[in-house]
């Protein structure tokens, strides 16, 4: 049987968003050193060439394990893709597909609005506050694949993001790459 979304009881499961939980467990803290002696806006008067260079190799040792750690979440995140469609999910979902809705009413089915709601890279359906770059980053591998894979094009209505979306997503990216970072004091 299909159903239709009831907004009150998702709405309560808002505050309880498990995917930025596995995107930023605490204990997957990356450490990082005081560089100030690779700017010379932060560089103290002491500042030679050796602390300049040492500092320098360290800034860029970091951003590599920052762009490591996004390479993971990445991997983790492709791999849970489209999780409301499969396992004890998949009856229902089946059930919604093959029942051939028309586009509008599909979208309105019980099972439709929690894949919307529970799934991040669903960008444009729900107005979740928290969007990231790394949901972004989904969103473009999802509608890309679906639509040459399914249609064999990419249907422009699936790729268009508002820019305050967009605006919205870069700053909690870096707020999220900011909670990530612990400085070390020597």
């Amino acid at each position: 049987m299909i159903h239709h979304f009831n907004p009150l009881f998702f709405s309560l499961l808002l505050q309880y968003n498990k995917t930025l939980t596995i995107l930023l467990n605490m204990s997957d803290k990356i450490i990082i050193k005081n560089t100030s002696d690779a700017d010379s806006r932060t560089a103290d008067d002491t500042l030679t060439r050796e602390k300049l260079y040492d500092a320098t190799e360290t800034h860029i040792e970091e951003v590599g394990q920052i762009m490591d750690w996004f390479g993971k979440r990445l991997h983790e995140i492709g791999l849970k893709h489209d999780f409301t469609k499969m396992g004890a999910n998949f009856d229902e979902y089946a059930e919604v597909v093959l029942a051939r809705l028309p586009e509008g009413e599909f979208e309105e089915t019980d099972w439709c609005q929690r894949h919307y709601f529970e799934e991040r890279h669903h960008v444009n359906s729900d107005a979740k506050t928290d969007v990231n770059l790394l949901d972004i980053l989904e969103h473009i591998a999802d509608v890309v694949d679906a639509g040459k894979g399914r249609a064999g094009h990419v249907t422009s209505k699936y790729c268009d993001i508002n820019p305050i979306l967009l605006y919205r997503a870069y700053w909690n990216t870096i707020r999220l790459v900011d909670e990530l970072l612990e400085i070390k004091e020597e």
